[in-house]
């Protein structure tokens, strides 16, 4: 009954001296159309990604590659406050940088202790990086063949 209905509406659209078979085709047009538009369609369901795909072309970051700009900072740093000439300096703020992360802050709080004939020296210092700002507590002692290690190293 509604096709007729829909059949006899196109029919009144079209002038009258086209055929029968020239509606009939419009009209089979028209209700492929619609009957297209009917369907589901395109789903966006069903265009996200199979995440059951695996490649290889992406690794997954380890937990010492984010930590090397760190170490790499707290070696920066050891490094200046080693080095650093303790009558000279005393107190002061010295500033650091660490080229190879971009990080740079002052070493504040600096103190120089000798004991069993180990000389330490323990220091505080900012950390200005792209995960932000941080102060740190740290010591760093020389060891009997001259070299310095790094004996602790924490977020206050």
């Amino acid at each position: 009954m509604a096709v007729k209905a829909a059949y006899r509406q196109i029919g009144a659209l079209l002038p009258r001296s086209q055929s029968a078979l020239s509606r009939l085709a419009l009209m089979t047009t028209v209700f492929l159309v619609l009957g297209g538009c009917a369907m589901g369609g395109f789903s966006l369901d069903k265009a996200v990604p199979d995440k059951s795909t695996v490649t290889g072309s992406i690794s997954t970051p380890h937990k010492a590659e984010a930590d090397k700009g760190s170490i790499s900072d707290q070696s920066a740093i050891k490094s200046i406050v080693s080095a650093l000439n303790f009558s000279e300096w005393g107190k002061q703020p010295v500033p650091w940088a660490n080229p190879d992360t971009g990080s740079q802050g002052t070493i504040t709080a600096i103190d120089e202790t000798r004991t069993d004939n180990i000389l330490c020296r323990q220091f505080q210092t900012s950390r200005e990086a792209f995960d932000g700002v941080s102060i740190y507590r740290g010591e760093t002692c020389m060891q009997p063949g001259g070299n310095w290690i790094l004996t602790s190293f924490a977020p206050i």
